[in-house]
């Protein structure tokens, strides 16, 4: 089946392991919840949410100990540029407004590169959705090269994940993500191809 070769393709998961910091990109709610009981499990003392514009009035359902300032940065901003980091560190957060872009992923890859950039993260733990990681990992390898920080690629399981390999020969709505996956995919690659310095 078609659907099964691409899904293998594009999870390229490995194993959670400790680290110096965990960081959740944007999108379906699951993410943030794995994230999470990684970082309350002791994976890593530094946990980064990424939380896209329509996503932070869940934030307050994750039961963190604070917003780090979520909630003045989401009414200071005009909802098109609302798209933030939240960073938890022990009992510290900071909510931090990024610049939007007009690809996601790739947003946040650089933006995350900006951050962490000549500070004291030496490895880092990436967590999405499985048939995202291949495409998250093209762009965290390429806004990440030569800074020495190792990556490791991390999907949410099965059993709490909306995408699941079971139901690719059945659910409709599946395949299509899963198909539209794979052209983002193809399409970031020729943006890098392109572009191989930026």
């Amino acid at each position: 089946m078609v659907a099964g070769y691409l899904y293998r393709f594009l999870d390229i998961e490995s194993p959670p392991q400790k680290c110096d910091c965990i960081f959740v990109l944007a999108g379906k709610p699951e993410r943030k919840i794995f994230g999470i009981d990684l970082w309350r499990r002791g994976y890593a003392p530094e946990l980064i949410l990424s939380v896209g514009r329509f996503e932070w009035r869940r934030f307050y359902t994750l039961r963190l100990p604070a917003d780090g300032g979520l909630r003045q940065l989401v009414d200071a901003t005009p909802p098109k540029q609302r798209h933030f980091f939240v960073r938890l560190r022990d009992s510290q957060v900071k909510a931090i407004l990024i610049p939007r872009g007009r690809l996601g992923t790739m947003t946040e890859g650089r933006q995350l590169a900006a951050l962490l950039r000549g500070g004291a993260i030496r490895s880092l733990m990436v967590v999405s959705t499985s048939i995202h990681l291949r495409r998250a990992a093209l762009v965290f390898r390429h806004a990440l090269r030569g800074s020495g920080i190792d990556l490791t690629f991390v999907a949410v399981p099965e059993d709490l994940s909306s995408i699941r390999r079971s139901d690719l020969g059945a659910v409709k709505e599946v395949r299509a993500a899963l198909w539209e996956e794979f052209r983002k995919y193809c399409f970031y690659r020729l943006i890098f191809s392109l572009t191989p310095n930026k």
